[in-house]
């Protein structure tokens, strides 16, 4: 009952209040119509930082369950196939995998680099003699 008495009076509001921009009476927005609101917001699920962190999580039968779900999207099937055929790899390569999946998204940790060495001359306008 109160979402009616607000619908209500949200178009009384906007029957009084024309435009300032033209003076036309504006058209009834999402108070009116809820069905035009769009929920066009990221999710957190889509994104692929989650998805990598779920399937890090899993065990080797839910990885394999994940190749063979048809569902499944192709990061998330790329993915678990990697980490499945990390057992045949040496381990230095191993970390370098698991390191690359990881900075895929989020990119690598900001690192500060120190310059040593530098020869720092300034360098000076060569004067005129007089």
């Amino acid at each position: 009952m109160a979402t009616k008495q607000a619908i209500k009076k949200a178009t009384e509001n906007r029957k009084r209040k024309p435009s300032p921009i033209n003076g036309q009476v504006l058209p009834a927005g999402f108070e009116t119509h809820p069905e035009r609101r769009h929920n066009g917001a990221w999710k957190k699920e889509d994104t692929l930082r989650f998805k990598l962190q779920q399937i890090a999580k899993m065990t080797e039968e839910e990885l394999k369950a994940l190749l063979n779900n048809p569902d499944a999207g192709l990061y998330e099937k790329q993915v678990s196939q990697t980490i499945l055929s990390l057992d045949d790899v040496d381990p230095n390569k191993r970390w370098q995998i698991l390191e690359g999946l990881t900075n895929q998204d989020g990119g690598y940790p900001k690192q500060q680099v120190e310059n040593q060495n530098m020869d720092i001359t300034p360098i000076l306008p060569k004067r005129k003699k007089k």
